[in-house]
């Protein structure tokens, strides 16, 4: 049950992303709330899971925008494991372990979307890549707090499967 509410979840944040905040995008930045879901998801359920559903979100986000088939799911799914490696080191009762987990997971994607759009022969460019990051990290950061609440209710206090 709780997989279907992340998926209806990263189906609305791709939603909303792409229509209420392209309008209210900030030096070309906007949300990536499919990443915040990837990140807090392997935070709380460790490598393997976050590996799995950062590759089930972005490719769910692939098919969705039409780009690339397949490279969001090989970077959330990367950035997934990854996170959920470092999940034992994690203390989840501070307030600033989200806002540094999107901030790295943030600058993180965007060094694997890059590597692998080249990989693929994609013409991404790197200062536009970069810029773009910044407003996007600072967005994330700022809906991280709110997320984290969601999440940290969701499977701590009532982890019930």
């Amino acid at each position: 049950m709780k997989g279907f509410f992340l998926f209806l979840a990263a189906f609305l944040g791709i939603v909303l992303r792409d229509t209420v905040f392209n309008g209210l995008s900030v030096a070309g930045g906007k949300p990536d709330f499919v990443l915040i879901l990837v990140v807090f998801f392997a935070i709380f359920r460790g490598s393997v899971q976050g590996g799995l559903m950062g590759v089930a979100l972005g490719l769910l986000e692939d098919l969705m925008t039409g780009r690339f088939i397949g490279i969001n799911a090989i970077c959330k799914g990367l950035l997934g494991y990854l996170v959920g490696v470092s999940e034992r080191n994690l203390y989840k009762n501070n307030f600033f372990v989200p806002i540094a987990a999107i901030l790295a997971a943030t600058f993180l994607n965007t060094v694997f979307y890059y590597l692998f759009s080249v990989l693929i022969g994609g013409h991404v460019g790197l200062e536009k890549l970069i810029l773009s990051t910044i407003p996007d990290a600072v967005y994330n950061m700022c809906f991280s707090p709110v997320f984290y609440a969601v999440f940290y209710n969701f499977f701590v206090i009532k982890s019930d499967d």
